[in-house]
């Protein structure tokens, strides 16, 4: 009996064994394919995100051109000064649109009375010319019965070799800048390197035909071209947002031609062995792609190797096994939505959102209690921002919140935050103020910089800024609370006449209710 019995036992461990092996064989197999799983989704969600960012980056720069196009069509003629006023709020620190020109069509009978007023401004010692290329060496144009040389470009200082450049012949072909703009398109071109700086990273262009009305019958004529000239390199490396959390390459291809041509990096470098995401972008009406490859490949956990060893234990190492590979499936999701929740910034204007600006209010007032300053809470509302929409559409009213959010950026100081709440509604908030001076100095310039005309063809539209303010004091250093009164005020203002601040006090309240 006992040895029938031990023959049991021993068959009923060899059964356990077989069957923990078989368990923990399929454990660590499943395991391990849930982490590869995981991890894969993981990068490529980081891989995507950065993806969509870079795209971001490359429509941005086409709104710039579009907003110049729109500068341009509104007016019969720009001046140099009213270009480089308007390439200042457009584009201050943007490294990588290297240039702006404006280059009109000069017929060949007009070409030396342009050349003498280039000459008088100390530009183009050549006249017009083109590139010898591929020397990129200027040459003398040539002649023909037009030109587009460059005549305004911002930033000026960094292209004044291009003043006087014809820029179209670099790109003459059957699907060139000036056959596009007869059928009414823009123009991409292919990745180049500029004359300004031919050695660094590669340009592209993008041409934005202006026109104008010749004759009553609608019949348009072209009047130039504006150029973009974006270098792509520096939009991917200085303005495109790193993931620390996990290392990684990039990689820019051009796919409209008849083979892959690599815009970044310029020359060939080592690749990453680790995995490989490739996504398209769009700039124009050419195809890009970008491959983003990490480094290494996701450290496989001990875990499915703990559990094959530990046959005896079974049970309890696959319930390990499985409550820590769902555990790191958790925290891998949890990480993904933090990467989610890390927007801070309204989309349309890039500046501090709500959720933001009371953050930073919330250590703000915490700090000053402790000290003897005050903050301000200003709340802006544009007046006649509703009639601009309606009169203009809701693009150019998007165009015109932008270019707010650039008059922030140039007034504010260092610390302060300036945020948009709602459609036409911002809110500063200016910290560590020592007199009342510091607030009314910025915002008497405030105002008198967002006093402005939008224009169209035929309408124009005056629009200002109704602004309140709210000081904090010992007995109230609470957000909410200030910007309320800040709202109340911003509302005595445009009941006042609006294109003003006023200041909340307990008298005001008393006054508005």
């Amino acid at each position: 009996m006992r040895y029938r019995y031990s023959i049991y036992h021993l068959a009923l461990l060899l059964f356990i064994a077989a069957a923990g092996g078989i368990g923990a064989w399929q454990a660590h197999s499943v395991s391990r394919l849930l982490e590869q799983n995981r991890a894969d989704e993981t990068l490529n969600e980081l891989a995507q995100v950065q993806a969509f960012r870079a795209q971001d980056l490359l429509s941005d720069a086409e709104h710039v051109l579009e907003a110049f196009a729109a500068h341009f069509a509104a007016s019969d003629y720009v001046s140099a000064a009213e270009f480089r006023k308007f390439a200042s709020i457009l584009l201050p620190e943007r490294r990588d649109v290297y240039a702006v020109h404006w280059a009109p069509l000069i017929t060949a009978d007009a070409r030396e009375s342009y050349e003498r007023s280039l000459a008088a401004r100390g530009l183009a010692p050549l006249g017009i010319f083109e590139l010898d290329l591929p020397a990129l060496s200027p040459v003398v144009a040539a002649g023909r019965p037009f030109y587009f040389p460059v005549t305004y470009s911002e930033p000026m200082e960094r292209n004044r070799a291009a003043f006087g450049l014809d820029i179209v012949p670099r790109f003459n072909g059957k699907h060139g800048p000036v056959e596009m703009a007869r059928q009414g398109k823009s123009y991409t071109s292919y990745a180049f390197p500029i004359v300004q700086d031919e050695n660094g990273p590669l340009g592209v262009a993008l041409f934005q035909p202006v026109e104008t009305q010749t004759r009553g019958d609608g019949e348009r004529e072209l009047r130039g071209f504006l150029m973009l000239l974006l270098r792509p390199e520096i939009s991917l490396t200085e303005r495109l947002e790193p993931n620390r959390s996990q290392p990684y390459h990039m990689r820019l291809l051009d796919l409209s031609g008849e083979s892959p041509f690599q815009i970044y990096p310029r020359s060939e470098q080592s690749w990453p062995s680790g995995p490989e995401y490739s996504y398209p972008l769009v700039l124009g009406e050419r195809q890009w792609q970008i491959d983003i490859a990490f480094d290494n490949e996701p450290s496989s956990s001990a875990v499915p190797a703990l559990v094959s060893s530990l046959v005896l234990l079974l049970t309890l190492v696959i319930i390990v096994a499985l409550g820590r590979s769902f555990r790191q499936s958790s925290e891998l999701l949890a990480a993904n939505s933090k990467l989610s929740q890390l927007a801070n910034s309204d989309p349309l204007t890039g500046l501090a959102n709500r959720r933001r600006i009371e953050e930073r209010a919330a250590e703000v007032f915490a700090l000053e209690a402790r000290s003897d300053s005050f903050s301000a809470v200003c709340v802006i509302d544009l007046d006649n921002f509703k009639e601009v929409n309606d009169s203009f559409g809701h693009q150019r009213g998007d165009r015109l919140l932008i270019e707010l959010a650039e008059l922030f950026r140039r007034y504010i100081r260092g610390g302060d935050v300036a945020a948009r709440t709602g459609g036409d509604e911002f809110v500063l908030l200016m910290p560590q103020l020592r007199s009342l001076n510091d607030v009314t100095g910025m915002l008497d310039r405030l105002i008198e910089s967002m006093n402005m005309t939008v224009e169209g063809l035929d309408k124009t539209q005056w629009v200002s800024a109704s602004i309140g303010v709210a000081l904090s004091e010992a007995g109230c250093r609470d957000f909410e609370t200030l910007q309320q009164r800040a709202d109340r005020a911003m509302y005595a203002a445009k009941r006042a006449g609006k294109n003003r601040y006023l200041i909340w006090s307990s008298e005001l309240s008393q006054q508005t209710g």
